[in-house]
């Protein structure tokens, strides 16, 4: 019996992880496009019971992460992971594509993470596990096309294709703000002028924490 539960258990990642060679895509370009109405699809979806939930769509987190997996091989692939170590806490991070995978997922987070926090505050509304929840797994949505962004065009400015790169990281940045802007719009109400405004603060903020975590490690 217990072989045929660890078969059945293999039967279902192996569909699982195939699975996402079709949605993963699917969703997005449908997040690229769309990236309100999908969020919107994704937000009535969770109020289902989960086995109803995300039926033709990777589910929020994972797309973050599937996201973040696929920037990670394509840095790996090119041959760039070339950050010069100076602490053991450094060492020890690069000396691990596990730890270093772990670290890049927790940087890239900090963006949904706080862009969620900042709607609950704006709203007056407690900041909790519960109502967290939500807004986090919409903001992992518009978190993964600007991490793929910022990857292709860090991997076209390593290969010494400057102007595309440049191209590629400024229409991630302007999309990104630009689906922030209207969702704080939509959300709280807020002039687009005012939520823009909001948008680049946090941005600024999760920049700052990820930015002074690696300096501390890596400096």
């Amino acid at each position: 019996m217990e072989f045929l539960k660890f078969i059945r258990s293999l039967e279902e990642l192996l569909y699982e992880v195939m699975t996402w060679l079709l949605f993963y895509p699917r969703t997005l370009w449908r997040v690229v496009r769309h990236p309100l109405t999908v969020a919107a699809k994704a937000e009535a979806e969770m109020d289902e019971p989960p086995e109803k939930q995300f039926v033709d769509l990777v589910s929020p987190p994972l797309f973050l992460m599937l996201t973040i997996l696929l920037a990670h091989a394509l840095e790996i692939a090119l041959h760039q992971n070339s950050v010069t170590t100076r602490s053991d806490l450094s060492r020890a991070l690069m000396a691990s594509e596990t730890n270093l995978l772990i670290f890049r997922a927790i940087a890239w987070s900090f963006f949904p993470l706080l862009m969620a926090w900042a709607l609950l505050v704006k709203q007056g509304r407690v900041v909790d596990r519960e109502t967290l929840r939500r807004p986090f797994f919409l903001q992992c949505l518009f978190a993964s096309p600007f991490t793929a962004g910022i990857a292709i065009a860090t991997a076209l400015g390593r290969l010494d294709f400057a102007i595309a790169s440049g191209v590629v990281a400024l229409t991630t940045i302007a999309w990104y703000f630009s689906v922030q802007t209207r969702w704080f719009h939509m959300r709280l109400g807020l002039s687009r002028g005012r939520a823009f405004l909001l948008a680049l603060w946090v941005f600024l903020l999760a920049l700052t924490i990820d930015l002074a975590v690696a300096a501390a490690i890596f400096a």
